[in-house]
């Protein structure tokens, strides 16, 4: 599934360039908490891990261009928190790992009014499109269910040959950038001034998974498993704040006034 996700996001972004949406546009930022949890590859892993909820959060800012027919096209780039929690060795033992991830997205959005009573119209919008994440860095710590307290954290190292050290998991043969498709529901709320809030519910469901095949996850703990063939999954509620622009009408308020200065002259 990876290239098709990135195919349909190199189409998108060439819809952007092309420059077909005209000349007003939206500029804002975003932020709001998440809970992710890990998909696995195949049925023998479910029955060796089990997957808890990994709290998180995304911040960033977007680019909104209207389209015609209630359609626009969304841009986002910002910064996401989120991990894996997995359960291993009979339950005995959690590995909770927290990430951090450069976080891009393109959606379609579809705008349509919602009547909540006879006079009252709210404007809602749903969206699709793909997503692609760069994995920075992690951290994270073992859990002992048999001992609690006895934690014992690490730092995630990348494609770095194993040694002795209890504090580093060495993750070789990863997969850095991950794609995904996003689908997303929410409602906007107009201000003054051209300013409008909106809030999203937005589904991320991943395509890569975190590691290749021949990938592992070593960590110089007695008993210690995972897996790198799994791959995210992750709810976020998102409130934008954005302002709304128009260069036709700056454009024809310039021509206004230096019709204005030549007349006076």
């Amino acid at each position: 599934m990876k290239h098709p996700i990135f195919i349909l996001f190199c189409i998108l972004y060439l819809l952007i360039s092309s420059g077909v949406y005209g000349q007003k546009f939206s500029l804002g930022i975003k932020a709001g908490p998440s809970v992710s949890w890990s998909g696995f590859g195949d049925k023998e892993l479910k029955s060796n891990f089990k997957s808890l909820p990994k709290i998180g959060y995304s911040v960033g800012g977007l680019i909104l261009f209207p389209l015609k027919k209630s359609y626009s096209f969304l841009s986002e780039v910002g910064y996401a928190q989120k991990g894996r929690r997995l359960e291993f060795s009979s339950g005995s033992a959690e590995n909770n790992a927290t990430y951090h991830f450069i976080d891009l997205s393109m959606a379609l959005r579809k705008s349509f009014h919602l009547p909540i009573t006879k006079n009252l119209l709210t404007n809602w919008s749903i969206n699709i499109g793909p997503n692609i994440e760069y994995w920075l860095n992690g951290k994270g710590r073992i859990i002992s269910n048999i001992a609690p307290g006895d934690d014992l954290q690490y730092e995630v190292v990348f494609n770095e040959p194993k040694d002795a050290n209890y504090y580093k998991n060495y993750l070789n043969n990863i997969n850095r950038w991950l794609f995904g498709l996003d689908i997303g529901i929410g409602a906007d709320a107009p201000l003054r001034n051209k300013q409008r809030i909106y809030t999203e519910i937005r589904f991320t469901t991943g395509q890569t998974f975190i590691g290749k095949k021949t990938g592992t996850s070593d960590l110089n703990v007695l008993g210690f498993e995972d897996t790198l063939q799994t791959n995210f999954k992750t709810v976020t509620v998102l409130v934008s704040y954005t302002f709304d622009f128009d260069k036709r009408l700056s454009r024809m308020g310039k021509s206004t006034k230096d019709r204005a200065i030549k007349r006076k002259k």
